[in-house]
């Protein structure tokens, strides 16, 4: 009898999705980290350039299913709904020996049910839908489409503790990405920031939708925050070069100070930041800097969602915390006024108190990554 081919010399194919840039960004770690085990392994799905790199022919732009909200997708639903026709049928046609769908849930979990019940293969999701937030109740739904789920953050994995569903909690990347010690004495230096000089980073939103609800507001608290602090810089890094065209400022006079794509950069040098919901607040986090959190959707969306939100805090640093931490301000709140009243808020504590936090945090997320998901991942296909 031969020998039983070890895991480095097997021909395995996996199938995985990503929906948009963020969850590229975790699928292209993972694919090196699976290479690990599996050097030949031949990876099929969707996804953006940081998956290409590792092999991934990409089955369809992955732009194409990258809609936020609740409203919105339905604008789409038909090319959605096609498109997820083609890569069911495609999928089964392939044959792989696991599904991974990073993010995109209302993508991503009919492919895996589809898979699991025609194919009987594992499947797994890398980014647990907010279920700890609103609509728990999808658990026992998932339950018929996934096996394991990969968590970002602790909070969630406590969300599937009486669920058939395994729960990994494996950290978030961006934790082992950005040092612990951040020396922004140093990095504003390179950059030509005195350090006597305030620095205020203002985020809208990486969506043209975002930057439309959030962006003025953001420039007419800056405003109000200049009249306080005359000698403050205020940079507002953008996503997209074509948002600038959404910003309107009466008298300018350069009060902000435009870039692309250098959200991070900006991040560490500055002292405080105003930012839309989502990872850009982690990664404030991450850099020390202390932020105020706002949130705004269409209206009509967030009037279906309210009501389902179970939770008190919903920006990352409150919730990491398990407390209120930090300002945040949801939908109608998200007024100058508001912003200008609760950055003042935070510019009056020590900053000294929120890095200690911030470090405590920060540590708590290195938590494996994508070597430990990839070892949960050869468990699975073994």
């Amino acid at each position: 009898m031969s020998e039983e081919i070890g895991s480095s010399e097997r021909n395995i194919k996996i199938a995985i999705i990503a929906g948009e840039k963020s969850g590229d960004q975790l699928g292209g770690p993972l694919m090196e980290a699976i290479k690990v085990h599996y050097p030949n392994a031949e990876f099929i799905g969707v996804g953006g350039d940081s998956m290409k790199e590792q092999g991934l022919n990409s089955f369809f732009n992955m732009e194409d299913i990258a809609v936020m909200g609740i409203i919105e997708p339905l604008l789409s639903l038909r090319k959605i709904l096609r498109l997820r026709r083609d890569v069911k049928f495609f999928f089964k046609n392939q044959n792989p020996s696991l599904f991974i769908g990073i993010d995109s849930p209302d993508f991503n979990l009919p492919i895996a049910k589809f898979l699991k019940n025609e194919l009987n293969i594992k499947t797994v999701q890398y980014v647990s839908p907010s279920v700890w937030a609103w609509r728990k109740g999808r658990i026992k739904k998932m339950e018929k489409s996934i096996d394991a789920v990969f968590t970002l953050f602790p909070f969630e994995q406590e969300a599937y503790k009486n669920s058939l569903i395994e729960a990994y909690f494996i950290g978030h990347p961006l934790a082992y990405k950005i040092p612990i010690l951040i020396e922004k004495k140093i990095l504003r230096e390179e950059r030509g920031f005195a350090n006597s000089q305030k620095v205020i980073a203002l985020l809208p939103g990486s969506r043209k939708s975002e930057v439309s609800l959030v962006g003025n507001q953001l420039v007419k608290a800056a405003q109000l925050i200049k009249a306080d602090f005359p000698e403050t810089r205020f940079l507002m890094p953008l996503a997209n070069p074509d948002h600038q065209k959404l910003i309107k400022i009466d008298n300018d006079n350069g009060l902000i100070e435009f870039s692309v794509g250098d959200s991070r950069e900006i991040l560490a040098v500055s002292d405080l930041a105003i930012i839309t919901s989502g990872t850009a607040t982690l990664e404030s986090l991450l850099f020390k800097t202390p932020c105020v959190t706002v949130y705004k959707i269409n209206w009509l969306s967030f009037k279906i969602i309210k009501p389902l939100l179970k939770i008190s805090n919903f920006s990352l640093p409150n919730l990491l915390a398990e407390k209120k931490l930090l300002p945040e301000l949801l939908q109608n709140e998200v007024t100058p006024q508001n912003i200008h009243q609760n950055f003042l808020e935070i510019h009056n504590k020590m900053n000294e108190t929120y890095v200690k936090e911030f470090t405590a945090i920060h540590e708590s997320l290195r938590a494996g990554g994508s070597p430990y998901a990839a070892k949960i991942i050869k468990e699975l296909i073994e």
